[in-house]
């Protein structure tokens, strides 16, 4: 059975099917009396939830600063103005069960989450799904089965895992965690990667084709589940196994080290991140600086507009822990359908194409004005940069650089200090801005390419539509024809350009995005940086050159596709081929 690897590794054993089956909600009418009740009991309801997640909360800070960050948004959820003063309102107006209640808000707030376009925050869904089940088991005083008391080794098998779920589970028993629900970025795969347990999730048909006590292989590598395994799969699985875990040992050797080629090229490898939380944990995993900061929690985990001095206080604490190190804060994108304090609304049926990014920050000019504020007040600890998000014309550039200087006059009239020279940079993720990259150049001083956005929109493809996914193809001829362009003109007009999609973050397009052209940076999710640092260290710039060279050669995506991947494994056995033994790998005498 085939998901998505969310945590790499294989794990071999036992399943353990957890039973996570949603309850069947039913409408029940209430007098006025009743309704009041009604109310209490959900408030009570919402204080229990909160302290569970508090004492969860105090586990995970043992496990890993990202798994924290999670349950912290969980307890801002809990107190958001949607999700319980709305559920509150519904059980008053309409005179039904707080159950029943609670429900028609969760598709209401789910909705926000469709008006997004980051593929990260959409992965969120499935947790606030969760949280509101964990509420209505407290509503209807169910009592889950504890994982605690399991005694054995064991695969969790299961729809979906709650947080109580992943703290509660005995980590010296569990091997590995296999999911219907989920995707890269739910807390299902942050909880197992920061355990460097293997995981996979999004395995449709999962529950109804595996009973408790099955012998199963969790590929995590490949994202495959094999059930009731032959002896012969069993001897190849325990083998790539060892592979794995000796290669993951050897990568973190010497991870400090800088991203510089055999022939002395060197590029910045900068993280992804999306709470001020998790800067702490960069460190270990050899990350250079922030490329790119979303802002985006700051705003759905709030029950109002965060103003300019909670926006600077958070990115203070960001700008502060990385030192000297670049700190790239992307301003608000996000498509909203959420009230807030001042009625800013927005209900759209395709938020992809919408009023998103710079374009509602440039529609709501204050909203702009208190974002650059705050960041212009973090950039006096640092080396703070601005990034623009969904850019499509050079005048939505110039319009935000106004609100921009307008912002830092009213700094220098109230005395505060900032970074006069702060740079400015723009999201390339449009066709239209790649088209015009080079009228976009001379406006900002740096580009990122959000190579997400830029496929999609390329190809014309949503690549979380299961009927037109396996189209979105990073290797298309068109795609790397633009970003190659995009490089060049960087290039010509002495500009950087850095890669903040999540094509920078993977190590079989590393060689041949370097070859593309003068790349500066490479932003990703931290996990990736060892692997893709290993790629550079071991590899000429004029190497990477020629490969890209042949490749833009190529018509064909599947051909491109089938050439990188066969090049990288020849290249690195011990990165892509891990049907070698390990020793094969570190002798390449023994495969000739």
């Amino acid at each position: 059975m085939k998901g998505i690897a969310v945590s790499k590794g294989v794990a071999i054993g036992k399943a353990y099917l957890l039973d996570s089956t949603k309850f069947c909600i039913i409408k029940h009418q209430l007098d006025e009396v009743e309704a009041e009740k009604e109310v209490e009991r959900f408030r009570e309801a919402i204080e229990k939830t909160k302290l569970q997640m508090t004492e969860i909360k105090k586990r995970a800070e043992k496990i890993a600063d990202k798994y924290a960050v999670i349950l912290d948004t969980y307890s801002l959820l809990l107190d958001d103005d949607i999700l319980v003063n709305d559920t509150i309102e519904n059980i008053k107006k309409h005179k039904t069960n707080a159950e029943w209640a609670l429900t028609q808000t969760l598709n209401t707030f789910l909705k926000l989450f469709d008006n997004i376009n980051d593929d990260y925050l959409k992965g969120k869904k499935d947790d606030l799904d969760l949280l509101v089940q964990t509420i209505l088991k407290n509503l209807i005083g169910h009592s889950q089965e504890s994982l605690s008391d399991i005694q054995e080794p064991v695969i969790i098998v299961t729809h979906s895992l709650s947080p109580s779920d992943t703290i509660m589970m005995p980590k010296n028993f569990v091997k590995g965690m296999v999911t219907e629900a989920g995707g890269k970025t739910s807390h299902v795969g942050i909880f197992a990667a920061a355990l460097g347990m293997p995981a996979i999730t999004g395995v449709k048909g999962l529950t109804s084709k595996i009973n408790s006590g099955d012998q199963i292989i969790v590929d995590g590598i490949d994202g495959e589940v094999i059930i009731n395994p032959t002896s012969e799969n069993l001897q190849h699985y325990a083998k790539k196994q060892e592979n794995y875990r000796k290669y993951e040992e050897r990568l973190l050797t010497n991870i400090h080290q800088p991203a510089e080629t055999l022939d002395g090229h060197q590029i910045k490898l900068l993280a992804n991140i999306e709470s001020n939380q998790e800067v702490s944990s960069l460190h270990k995993f050899g990350v250079e600086g922030v490329g790119l900061y979303r802002t985006e929690f700051l705003y759905l985990t709030a029950s109002s507009l965060p103003g300019e001095r909670d926006l600077y206080e958070n990115f203070k604490s960001v700008v502060q822990e990385m030192g000297s190190r670049p700190v790239v804060i992307r301003t608000l994108d996000i498509g909203m359908d959420k009230q807030f304090g001042d009625g800013l609304s927005i209900d759209e049926d395709n938020p992809a194409l919408g009023l998103r990014g710079i374009r509602l920050s440039l529609a709501n000019p204050q909203l702009l004005t208190d974002q650059a504020k705050g960041i212009l007040r973090a950039s006096l600890y640092g080396n703070v940069k601005i990034l623009y998000p969904m850019i499509s014309s050079v005048t939505e550039i110039i319009q935000a650089n106004i609100i921009l200087e307008e912002a830092k006059n009213e700094l220098r009239k109230d005395q505060i200090p900032f970074n006069e020279d702060i740079e400015v940079g723009a999201m390339i993720e449009t066709p239209a801005a790649a088209i015009c990259i080079d009228h976009i150049l001379k406006e900002v001083d740096f580009v990122s390419i959000g190579t997400n956005d830029l496929i999609q929109y390329l190809l014309a493809v949503d690549r979380i539509n299961e009927n037109v996914a396996h189209l979105y193809q990073p290797f298309h001829p068109s795609v790397l024809r633009t970003l190659k362009n995009i490089m060049q003109s960087a290039e010509n007009a002495g500009k950087k350009v850095s890669i903040c999609g999540e094509l920078g973050g993977d190590p079989m397009a590393t060689m041949l995005l370097l070859g593309l052209g003068k790349l500066d940076d490479l932003s990703m999710e931290p996990h990736s940086v060892p692997k893709v640092k290993k790629i550079i260290r071991t590899i000429r710039l004029e190497e990477a050159r020629q490969l890209a060279d042949e490749v833009l050669e190529m018509s064909s995506p599947d051909e491109i596709t089938s050439f990188i991947t066969s090049e990288m494994r020849v290249r690195f056995p011990e990165d892509f081929d891990r049907d070698l033994s390990f020793e094969e790998k570190l002798n390449p005498a023994k495969r000739e």
